[in-house]
């Protein structure tokens, strides 16, 4: 392999992704060369891995979260959400709603799970040495939530429920949390991140699979947030349902294209609906300072794999997550 190429992870067929020397990206004008270090597998990357989405078919190198370095030495993460910056809504700082966006490892941008990226310079955010590689992996991530918050605007001591226990669904615990959240019900299929639930913080926690809310001071339909991290349609119609007369539900998971959902019963209720999708250059900075604070952490349940057990690492994640809530992948050294 010489200074022209890189190795990277391609994915090649639904449930397979394979280790491949492609060639090194060349930075145009205005971009900068980002050596990637670490690279996060995110649901929708798990989502195309599994053959689920018709934006990213192989041969694509998937993956956009990242923390790396530049040729100077500057440690950094990377905003993957590439926007064209002068059409109105980039103007009027709504950047994710841009018809022209572009994502690290989507369509035909190619992703993170390579030694080598290149986006532009404005996209770059230098991080300290501080922050270590399983926080700083987050900011990502962390940017949709801030967003989603942002939206919603819940109103002090609120009432909170959270289909899904993913990454997604931890990191709107943790934020709630600081926005003064009263009371927290987390809903999922998986009992070991149910328990994890519980040890960040949620006051009460339900198997999908049961009947109904176990908690005797937990009632249907009794929450004035409700947040689908899940993306299934099963969990967009519990979010309705755990949805108070006059409460907003939010949606945010995108797993499943289409759904079915009682509108009637939620226009008798006057539910609010919120749409929140991924974030502005603005969340992402707020994201990457509450990290840089300590604000969040779910280290504890973060794992770390070698780029080339990247076909284990995306079988345990779409397979048997457990209570890992987070995958990170270590890239090579060039």
């Amino acid at each position: 392999m010489n200074d022209s190429s890189m190795l990277a992870l391609v994915y090649t067929a639904p449930k397979h992704v394979q280790m491949e020397e492609r060639a090194r990206p060349a930075a145009r004008d205005g971009e900068s060369l980002v050596e990637v270090e670490f690279a996060g597998i995110c649901g929708s990357d798990m989502s195309g891995f599994l053959g689920h989405s018709a934006r990213r078919l192989p041969p694509l190198i998937l993956g956009h979260e990242l923390v790396g370095r530049l040729a100077d030495g500057r440690r950094v993460v990377a905003n993957p959400l590439i926007s064209c910056g002068v059409c109105g809504y980039c103007l009027a700082g709504k950047q994710n709603l841009c018809a022209s966006w572009r994502l690290l490892g989507m369509d035909e941008t190619q992703g993170a799970f390579a030694q080598f990226v290149s986006l532009p310079s404005s996209q770059i955010h230098a991080v300290p040495d501080s922050l270590t590689p399983q926080a700083a992996i987050l900011v990502e991530p962390l940017a949709n939530i801030v967003h989603l918050f942002r939206l919603v605007s819940p109103q002090p001591f609120f009432r909170l429920a959270i289909v899904g226990a993913g990454t997604m669904g931890a990191l709107a615990l943790l934020i709630a949390r600081q926005l003064g959240v009263r009371e927290t019900l987390v809903v999922d299929v998986n009992l070991q991140r149910l328990e994890t639930m519980r040890q960040l913080g949620a006051t009460h926690t339900d198997h999908a699979g049961s009947p109904g809310p176990s908690a005797p001071s937990i009632r249907p339909a009794d929450f004035d947030l409700v947040i689908d991290a899940s993306g299934i349609s099963a969990a967009r119609q519990l979010a309705f349902s755990l949805c108070r007369p006059g409460g907003q539900v939010a949606l945010l998971g995108m797993m499943t294209q289409s759904s079915e959902i009682d509108f009637v019963s939620s226009i008798r209720k006057e539910h609010r609906v919120t749409m929140s999708f991924a974030y502005t250059p603005a969340d992402f900075e707020r994201a990457l300072a509450l990290l840089v604070e300590g604000a969040v952490d779910l280290s504890p349940w973060t794992s770390v794999l070698a780029l080339e057990r990247g076909q284990e690492a995306f079988d345990r994640m779409t397979e048997a997550p457990g209570s890992l809530l987070k995958m990170m992948l270590e890239i090579p050294a060039h």
